[in-house]
Order: structure tokens, then C-alpha cells, then sequence
């Protein structure tokens, strides 16, 4: 057989090679895959994580309670007034404020309304307002948008409210000098969806 025969008779090795390449390569994908999977599960925000069914008493012994004000509904064009800045229950409108982040003061009597389904309403002082602090609200909201146990953020009705956030629910305030993920959770624990009027927790 010449050297020539030879070398067309020897087994070529490339689709070898190609074949254990491609194994390689097939491997570091899956541990990409992986790496990114759990850097999410690890990064997840406690904003959006199940609820308690109650909140820890040591982050809400601060909370105020109030006598009820009433729960009668009354025309958009009637004049409220409430004992408390902000409102926490009283006469109000026909129709809720929904679940979200707002940039300008809604109607005190829509707000109450909300409150009466069972939301929690936060209050900002925008001057306090940080990109960080503002997208922890938006997930709050986006993680509980149900009409009957909804998050509502607004501007405090105040232009100098002399206190960066607010915290109420139906008869409750809680004042916060900071922002404070855990205390939020705790109050959203023991308070949302567990207005008057439909209570769902």
C-alpha cells in the first residue's frame, strides 16, 4: 500500500473532536444556566415575599390607634374633614383609590375608601424620596394589587409633613423617621386586607 493509500485509509478524528467540544461546551452552559438561576433565587426582594399572618409587635408598638370616624359614603363633591393627618377612616367617596405608585396627592375621600376594602396607604415625603427607596414601594405594590387588600403609595397631602413616610390602614397610623423594609412588612402583616368592610385576611 503506497503512503498515499495510507493516509486515505486513516480514520479522521475531527467529528471526534468536534463531538467532545461540544460536550464541553453544552456543560458550561448548564453551569451558567445555574449560576444565573440561583443568583436570582438569592437576590429575590423581601417586598414580594408572602406575608405573615401577622406582624412582629416589637417593629409596630409604635402604631397609633383611633376611633373610628364613621363609614358613610358621601357625593365626590362634598368638603371632608378629618381628625387625623393623614385620614385614617371617616366619611368618603364612592370609589377606592387602586393599588399603586402615584406621583401627585390623590382625593383624601378616595384614599379612606381604600382603606375601608382593607388597604394600607404610605405617604412620602417626595423631598425624602430616593430611586431606591422608590422602587421597594413599587414592589410592595406590584406584589399586592387585590382590590380588598391593595398597597396605595402617594405624596403626603402636607407639602411639609415634618416626617418622610407614613404608614396607615384603617384606624392606624405608624410613623417612620426611615424607610424600613421589615417595618413596612410587619404592618402590611397585620393590617392589609382587613378593613371593615370586607375583610379578606
Amino acid at each position: 500500500m503506497s503512503k498515499k493509500e495510507q493516509r486515505q485509509a486513516k480514520p479522521k478524528r475531527y467529528p471526534r473532536r468536534l463531538w467532545l467540544w461540544g460536550i464541553v461546551g453544552m456543560g458550561a452552559l448548564g453551569l451558567i444556566v445555574l449560576v444565573v438561576v440561583f443568583q436570582q433565587s438569592s437576590q429575590s426582594f423581601p417586598e414580594t415575599q408572602p406575608l405573615p399572618k401577622r406582624g412582629d409587635p416589637d417593629l409596630l408598638r409604635n402604631v397609633q390607634s383611633f376611633p373610628s370616624e364613621g363609614t358613610e359614603h358621601v357625593p365626590e363633591s362634598t368638603q371632608l374633614t378629618y381628625h387625623t393627618e393623614p385620614p385614617t377612616s371617616g366619611r368618603h367617596y364612592g370609589r377606592e383609590t387602586p393599588a399603586g405608585f402615584y406621583v401627585e396627592p390623590r382625593a383624601a375621600g378616595n384614599l379612606v375608601h381604600s382603606l375601608e376594602h382593607g388597604a394600607v396607604v404610605i405617604y412620602y415625603d417626595p423631598a425624602k424620596l430616593t430611586d431606591e427607596i422608590r422602587q421597594s414601594l413599587t414592589r410592595f405594590v406590584q406584589a399586592h394589587r387585590d382590590p380588598w387588600a391593595s398597597v396605595v403609595v402617594v405624596p403626603h397631602p402636607n407639602p411639609k409633613p415634618g416626617t418622610p413616610f407614613v404608614l396607615t390602614a384603617w384606624t392606624k397610623m405608624l410613623v417612620l423617621d426611615r424607610y424600613d423594609v421589615p417595618t413596612i412588612r410587619a404592618f402590611l402583616a397585620e393590617y392589609l386586607g382587613r378593613g371593615p368592610e370586607s375583610p379578606v385576611r
